[in-house]
């Protein structure tokens, strides 16, 4: 794996792991179901940014794990998106 794709995969991780907790403790704190889910999708983009990161630093385990730089690119994507749907608040109604 090249470093690119060991940043992209390591950033991943980070922010989705990041954004997972903070998305798990707005929910409880709300009661909001859909902060659930959106926690959830956060934690599994984190278990794919962290399964890369294991491909590219374990040559053992390396193989089975490794993930290209194009999807990692569109993951990160993915995770930018998931963010924007969770702090962008609901259309205010015109009375």
């Amino acid at each position: 794996m090249e470093w690119p794709s060991v940043l992209l995969a390591v950033l991943l991780l980070g922010i989705s792991g990041t954004l997972g907790v903070i998305a798990e403790l707005a929910a409880r704190r709300y009661d909001d179901g859909r902060l659930y889910l959106v926690g959830g999708a956060f934690f599994l983009l984190a278990l794919v940014g962290g399964l890369a990161v294991l491909g590219a630093v374990s040559p053992l385990y390396g193989g089975p794990f490794q993930v290209e730089p194009l999807p990692l690119l569109l993951l990160v994507a993915a995770t930018g998106l998931l963010y924007v749907s969770m702090v962008r608040g609901r259309a205010r109604s015109s009375s």
